[in-house]
């Protein structure tokens, strides 16, 4: 009896401390996300970059034809219990790695770093709100589905509709729709290599960026 006793003074002792362990790292994190300018931000997206390039470092060349053969097909690796990075690399309809990238969870809140072969997105998440940073310069925001643009004009670059829970998520520019986002969820029902975007059109190089920073969000859900 007294060992079974001490046995479970052992357990529950271990459990509040993990308990605690995750709770200080948890809001050290989302301390961390509240100010992009300070060194623990900074070291963490240096940490995130490093592992990116060294767990992927073959990324096929992306060009023009690239963002049409985006598939949502991956390779992704958990994390453990000493680990809370996701990672993964997505593929091409060819099987091709094609985009790659590192996460951190918490909650609502997170930050991600996902790179092609010739441009890197960092996302900083926090509830309802994302900032967008493409090869280390702002973005945009996205809130509520519109896409602004960073700065003080606040000009609106491009709305998504993910709320209906529809198959695919139309994407407009202005006025047109230019493409559409393919549910994660209901797009391995309809093929067994599903695309993540379908163009209706040719994008210039922001539309482009705005499509892909859209796209990646989707896809890391």
């Amino acid at each position: 009896m007294r060992f079974l006793f001490s046995l479970l003074f052992m357990v529950l002792t271990a459990g509040v401390f993990i308990s605690g362990v995750v709770f200080v790292i948890s809001k050290t994190f989302v301390q961390m996300l509240s100010n992009p300018e300070s060194k623990a931000w900074k070291k963490t997206i240096e940490r995130l970059r490093e592992r990116l390039t060294r767990r992927y470092p073959n990324l096929i060349p992306w060009d023009k034809e690239m963002l049409s053969l985006l598939s949502l097909n991956r390779e992704l690796k958990k994390p453990g219990w000493f680990d809370n990075v996701y990672e993964g690399v997505y593929l091409s309809i060819f099987q091709e790695p094609i985009l790659a990238f590192v996460q951190m969870k918490s909650g609502g809140n997170g930050v991600m770093v996902a790179r092609t072969s010739d441009r890197e997105f960092i996302f900083r998440q926090k509830s309802n709100e994302t900032e967008i940073w493409v090869n280390g310069q702002p973005f945009a925001v996205l809130v509520n589905g519109n896409l602004m643009a960073a700065g003080k004009g606040s000009r609106l670059i491009a709305q998504v509709d993910t709320g209906t829970g529809e198959a695919q998520f139309p994407v407009t520019f202005g006025n047109q729709t230019a493409a559409s986002i393919n549910n994660p969820e209901h797009a391995a029902e309809r093929s067994p290599n599903p695309r993540v975007l379908t163009l209706l059109r040719d994008v210039n190089p922001e539309e482009d960026n705005a499509l892909m920073a859209l796209a990646i969000l989707q896809m890391a859900k």
